[in-house]
């Protein structure tokens, strides 16, 4: 075959349009997709010999780059009706804390460093503060994730010793990590206690023994056990506890610090946790939360210190970004302002009236016979809270090739993520922002015009 036509690298390179590639893109990118589409072209040479030139080449390795590009991090649309999504990010933060964040994410800040004194000070003296206002909690850690922060409690104050825990509290938390397998990473033991639906508190005095290192309650937020079943309150474990001289530690997973009874809801905040007796609470940051990604620590003074001083603690760290983003976002609730800032209760305070409003004006100007707005359910997601549905409203899109809208969907300058459930797309609108109502409509109407009208 007569590969001539087919130009090469260099030429592509003195190409103006080469040239701007390679300033929008970066050489080395360039060079290496150039290499794959000339190879692919060479491939399949037959469908391309008539047609070849150096535009065409330049075009493909044009939307090859552009459609790497879209594989890093960038914003989407969520309307799946999951409000805290873990595959696109779980709690959207809010805007006075990413303000924050940007503001200190280029200079020098204090994030060790005590201005009054000209002194190091310490990481997280600050939070230290506001979880005691909020929460009465004596001291505090931060670190990544909540799988770390029942690692490194566990790591700090039970390795060796066994762990009483019961059978219907051994979960798997999300990315296969389980319980189990975090204890034996600690080096704790566990002491399993009771049966998977039911765990009386004689089932956790007996296990007790001078290898007992501390009494745990995992909090299943992301099951339930109904029907037939018992649990042992914290109240209870907590006298138990401390008759047998042992630490009480209460891993919330999802973990709120306000109550959630004015929509209905109920999940155990952090301050009942503490006033119940627990000396350890842990928590994740990005969930009920609504910051961002951590894993929180909260309780004794005496307990903590131990936490702080393991090893551990300087992998597990969190860098002055996550941190001025907490600060931040637990400054929302000392103001009290968490359903006007946080996403996440903004999202769930939402009327189903001010919903239809919102799906009327996006299906203003689109035909009515594919575009239905239909009340549906939404969930909370992240881990929470299971069972519980979510008054919503809904676009339904009637069109026999659901994959296909997703897939257009999916492919717009902005993606946009619905939920497919009995074969046909729904955008839930619990989760629209409003500044998102207008480009939402455009690609709806775009969306009739390319796919649904096209056929």
């Amino acid at each position: 075959m007569d590969y001539s036509k087919i130009p090469s690298v260099t030429n592509l390179l003195k190409n103006e349009k080469g040239v701007k590639l390679v300033s929008k893109f970066g050489r080395d990118p360039f060079l290496d997709t150039s290499k794959i589409v000339l190879e692919q072209i060479r491939k399949d040479f037959a469908n391309y010999h008539e047609n070849i030139s150096e535009n065409l080449v330049l075009q493909l390795i044009k939307s090859s780059l552009e459609d790497s590009e879209r594989k890093g991090l960038q914003k989407v649309i969520n309307l799946t009706g999951t409000i805290l999504h873990t595959n696109l990010g779980r709690a959207p933060l809010p805007k006075v804390v990413a303000d924050k964040v940007k503001k200190l994410s280029t200079p020098y800040c204090n994030i060790e460093f005590d201005l009054t004194t000209g002194k190091r000070g310490k990481r997280t003296a600050s939070i230290e503060e506001k979880f005691r206002q909020l929460t009465g909690a004596e001291d505090c850690v931060v670190v990544n994730n909540n799988a770390a922060a029942v690692l490194l409690t566990l790591s700090a104050l039970t390795s060796g010793k066994e762990v009483i825990l019961s059978r219907g509290q051994l979960v798997e938390i999300g990315g296969s990590f389980r319980i189990p397998e975090v204890m034996e990473q600690s080096g704790s033991i566990l002491k399993e206690v009771g049966t998977t639906n039911k765990a009386y508190i004689d089932d956790y005095k007996h296990a007790v023994n001078e290898n007992t290192g501390a009494i745990m309650r995992v909090h299943p937020s992301n099951f339930r056990v109904v029907g037939f079943n018992h649990e042992t309150s914290l109240a209870d474990l907590s006298q138990l506890a401390k008759n047998s001289g042992l630490p009480l530690i209460d891993d919330l997973g999802s973990g709120t610090l306000i109550s959630l009874e004015r929509w209905g809801l109920y999940e155990p905040t952090v301050i009942d946790s503490i006033q119940q007796g627990a000396d350890v609470v842990t928590l994740s940051g990005d969930k009920l939360l609504g910051g961002p990604q951590c894993g929180i620590v909260l309780g004794k003074k005496e307990l903590i210190t131990k936490l702080k001083k393991h090893p551990l603690m300087r992998a597990l760290r969190c860098d002055k970004l996550v941190l001025s983003a907490l600060e931040s976002t637990l400054d929302i609730y000392l103001k009290e302002r968490y359903v006007e800032e946080i996403p996440f209760y903004y999202f769930l305070d939402r009327e189903i009236d001010k919903l239809k409003d919102i799906a009327s004006e996006i299906t203003a100007t689109l035909d009515s016979k594919y575009y239905e707005v239909v009340e549906d359910a939404s969930f909370i997601g992240g881990g929470a809270m299971p069972l519980h549905q979510l008054k919503t409203v809904a676009i339904k899109i009637n069109y026999h090739k659901p994959q296909l809208i997703a897939e257009f969907l999916r492919k717009q300058q902005v993606p946009i993520v619905g939920r497919i459930r009995n074969e046909t797309l729904y955008l839930d609108l619990k989760t629209v922002y409003e500044e998102d109502i207008p480009y939402l409509s455009k690609v709806c109407g775009l969306l009739g015009e390319e796919i649904i009208d096209g056929e």
